[in-house]
């Protein structure tokens, strides 16, 4: 919570099972309050790895490109 207010942070993903981990091993825990992972049906382990962290993760069904997952 920042200035008591909830803050969700909610970042797209494609393909991302290399780097998710670390990439949220970065987010700021003390401020971000939720966390919501939008995966752009990745051919890869992405949204699993997402659920086995714990993120609530949305998959798309077909690939939106980098605006449509936006």
């Amino acid at each position: 919570m920042l200035n008591g207010q909830k803050i969700t942070l909610i970042p797209p993903a494609y393909n991302a099972e290399l780097t998710l981990k670390s990439t949220i091993e970065e987010i700021p825990v003390d401020i971000v309050d939720d966390l919501i992972l939008v995966d752009d049906c990745s051919t890869e382990a992405t949204a699993r790895l997402a659920l086995d962290l714990g993120i609530h993760t949305l998959k798309h069904s077909v690939n939106r490109g980098y605006g449509g997952n936006q």
